[in-house]
């Protein structure tokens, strides 16, 4: 820019043409020694600044440094330096406008150098629901701690495995809107290019499908390869597109079974009691056998993806009061395999549902969820942990989305497990409470429509599902006739607080023991060593 330019000049020649004396600020400027430190003193001088020409003429040094490495124009150079300076969250234009005091208006103006900076892989644009934001991905900053010029370095598929390993990554832009359809479609034709002499590239392209159709299979193809998916619904395919709008035409022939993956013979309804769901679909044995069967012998596992491991779980000695211990020790019991088969074996001879729901209540601190990982270590059952406040989300409808899939991602792991894991909802209090009659306001409406949907799935669980919360009076009785048994944690008693010091204290005298428990309140979890 020619205000740089100028202010470079000066820098370079103390005396300018009228002969005035130099500014003292711009001749003791120290150069920087890194991008990082560039940055910095640009978004110091940036505060408030408008951007106008004294900012220019004082950030010029450290503007030119940054953007000769980068290999960036000033605006963008700057720009990128506000971005990084924000990086711990993700970053509307309108806080960047707040910061250097200026209108959005002006630093729209500047959108088509933003623009560049997305192009460049320096941002991630997100346009989730009509809102625009940015982040700055983690590589970018490892870059620039190392004072080079970020690159993005495609990884080349080598095979099928690496195929859908990137197909998975791909998609996680798209949890977050930061990748058109158009580009998820794009990028995977150029990976499907790359594995052509693949089996399953040799195979795809037997079948009279047009691209729409290609991209929907191997969509569904990584829903099954990833997460052993065998019961994939309308909130899955929503994943796939912008906005999670289905186009009209392709709803309509997947629910008339018109379209061409039906007619090749790829996908099929899921057929529950032997009615065909026609919101509901897998690949066929067939699709499974010719155009996946270079990767069956790794799929083993795949369905215990991000499940907690009970041969990871410490063991623990946790202190119960007298009826805690006794509920508990009996629900191990039954929980162990040999035992279990029985109990759901006599549960659907007398018309109930063979899924086991649990509920551990009571004061928050006294190891409900500890009893959960203990009981899991001794009975050899992985864990399938749901924390709400992380499925819940602010956009209206996705928190529906989010729970349907958690409960078909569950009976997948489960028809595909000789052990059925536990399904873990902690710290359940924001759904286990009273629904709210006559709601109006959309997080009340949000917040009965997951209670619901939670209810219907327990209606129809085939697993084990245990829910801990800190409510004790305010349980929707809907929710308290469906968990067949239920464990009341109440704060450890003195006899119990007693037991906990001896354990904790070795060789600690019963009387002083009886002391502490008088005097200090505590729960009943220690690690055992």
């Amino acid at each position: 820019m020619i205000i740089k330019d100028t202010a470079m000049r000066e820098l370079k020649n103390p005396c300018n043409q009228r002969g005035n004396k130099p500014q003292k600020s711009n001749s003791t400027v120290e150069p920087p020694q890194s991008i990082l430190e560039a940055f910095e003193h640009i978004v110091e001088l940036a505060k408030d600044s408008n951007l106008d020409k004294k900012f220019m003429t004082k950030a010029a040094p450290f503007i030119s440094y940054a953007s000769r490495i980068l290999g960036l124009s000033d605006l963008q150079t700057i720009l990128l330096a506000l971005f990084i300076d924000k990086s711990y969250s993700r970053i509307r234009i309108s806080e960047i406008a707040e910061f250097i005091g200026c209108s959005t208006t002006k630093i729209l103006h500047l959108s088509k150098d933003v623009d560049s900076l997305v192009d460049l892989n320096y941002l991630k644009v997100s346009k989730s629901n009509g809102a625009i934001s940015y982040r700055v991905p983690w590589e970018v900053i490892e870059s620039l701690k190392n004072d080079t010029p970020y690159i993005l370095q495609r990884v080349k598929v080598s095979d099928i495995n690496s195929f859908f390993e990137q197909v998975t990554e791909i998609l996680k832009e798209k949890e977050d809107d930061e990748i058109s359809y158009n580009k998820i479609k794009e990028r995977t034709f150029e990976m499907l290019e790359e594995i052509k002499d693949s089996t399953f590239a040799k195979e795809l392209k037997k079948y009279p499908l047009c691209d729409e159709d290609s991209m929907l299979f191997i969509f569904m193809a990584h829903l099954f390869v990833d997460n052993d998916d065998n019961c994939i619904g309308f909130h899955d395919l929503e994943n796939l597109y912008d906005n999670g709008r289905i186009p009209s035409w392709c709803k309509r022939e997947l629910r008339k079974g018109e379209s061409e993956l039906f007619e090749c013979k790829l996908i099929e309804y899921v057929n529950e009691e032997g009615l065909a769901r026609t919101d509901c679909f897998k690949l066929t044995d067939f699709a499974k056998e010719t155009l996946l069967p270079e990767i069956k012998e790794t799929k083993i596992g795949k369905s215990q993806k991000n499940l907690l491991q009970y041969s990871s779980l410490t063991e623990k000695e946790l202190i119960y009061n007298k009826e805690e211990e006794t509920s508990i020790r009996e629900l191990t019991s039954i929980l162990c395999q040999e035992r279990f088969k029985g109990v759901q074996e006599r549960l659907e001879k007398a018309g109930m549902r063979k899924g086991f729901c649990c509920l551990f209540h009571g004061a928050p601190g006294t190891g409900k969820t500890e009893t959960v990982y203990q009981i899991a270590r001794k009975t050899g059952r992985n864990i399938m942990k749901v924390d709400v406040d992380k499925v819940k989300s602010c956009w209206v409808g996705e928190s529906e989305k989010n729970i349907k899939s958690l409960f078909d991602r569950y009976r997948n792991i489960c028809s595909n497990s000789d052990l059925a894991p536990i399904l873990l909802f902690n710290e359940a209090d924001a759904v286990l409470g009273v629904r709210k009659e006559g709601a109006t306001g959309s997080v009340d409406k949000m917040e009965n429509s997951i209670q619901n949907i939670i209810l219907q799935e327990m209606e129809s669980l085939d697993g084990i599902m245990i829910a801990t919360t800190n409510l004790t009076n305010n349980l929707d009785k809907a929710f308290e006739r469906r968990f067949l048994y239920k464990v009341r944690y109440e704060k450890p008693t003195v006899e119990a607080r007693k037991k906990i010091w001896e354990i904790i204290l070795s060789g600690i005298s019963s009387e002083t023991a009886q002391t502490l428990a008088g005097k200090f309140d505590m729960s009943g979890e220690k690690s055992k060593t």
